[in-house]
C-alpha cells in the first residue's frame, strides 16, 4: 500500500509539472531520462536526505584523488555520502554530493556525475557481453542523477529512484 501511495504521488508531481521536468531533463541515446536539474534555490544538508528516507548514509572522502589520473574525484564537493533508499523498485544505493551552491553543483558536480554513470554503463555493457543477460541485470550501478539546489543525487539504476527521494525532500 505504501508503495502505491508513493507511486501515485510521483505520478501526480510529474504530471503537474511535466513541462518543467521535460525542459530540465536529459535523455540518453535510447530516450531514457538519465538526469534532471531542479530546485536551483534549495540548499540541503545530509539530515534533509535522512528525513526524506536515505538510510545509513556514510561519509566518503570529498577530496579523494583518482590514483590513475591524480585528479580529484569530486572536485569542489564539500561532502559526499553514500547510503540506500527503499524505493518502490526496492532498496537502491544513493550517493549524495554537496556543493557550496547550485552553480558549483552544475559546474563541478555534473561532469563527475556523468563520468560516474558512463563508467557504470561501460562496465555493465562489458558484463553483459561476458555473462548471461539474467545475471547482468542484477548488477548494481548508478544510472541517473538529479541536481537539486546545492546537491547532486546519484541513484542506482534509474531516474525514478532519484524522483522518489526528491518527493521525500518536499520537492
Amino acid at each position: 500500500m505504501k508503495k502505491l501511495i508513493i507511486l501515485i504521488t510521483i505520478i501526480t508531481i510529474i504530471g503537474c509539472s511535466e513541462n518543467n521536468i521535460e525542459e530540465n531533463s536529459i535523455k540518453n541515446e535510447s530516450g531514457i531520462v538519465t538526469s534532471r536539474i531542479v530546485n536551483e534555490d534549495s540548499n540541503y544538508i545530509i539530515s534533509d536526505f535522512e528525513l526524506a528516507g536515505l538510510k545509513k548514509p556514510k561519509p566518503l572522502k570529498a577530496d579523494a584523488i583518482d590514483k590513475k589520473t591524480n585528479e580529484p574525484i569530486t572536485p569542489e564537493a564539500l561532502e559526499v555520502h553514500i547510503g540506500f533508499f527503499k524505493s518502490s523498485l526496492g532498496p537502491k544505493d544513493i550517493e549524495v554530493r554537496f556543493y557550496q551552491n547550485h552553480s558549483d553543483a552544475l559546474k563541478y558536480g555534473v561532469p563527475t556525475a556523468e563520468k560516474t554513470i558512463s563508467t557504470i554503463v561501460a562496465f555493465t555493457n562489458a558484463l553483459i557481453e561476458t555473462t548471461s543477460a539474467e545475471s547482468a541485470t542484477t548488477t548494481a550501478g548508478f544510472g541517473a542523477y538529479i541536481v537539486t539546489g546545492n546537491a547532486i543525487i546519484i541513484c542506482q539504476s534509474q531516474i525514478e529512484v532519484c524522483d522518489e527521494l526528491l518527493v521525500g525532500l518536499g520537492n
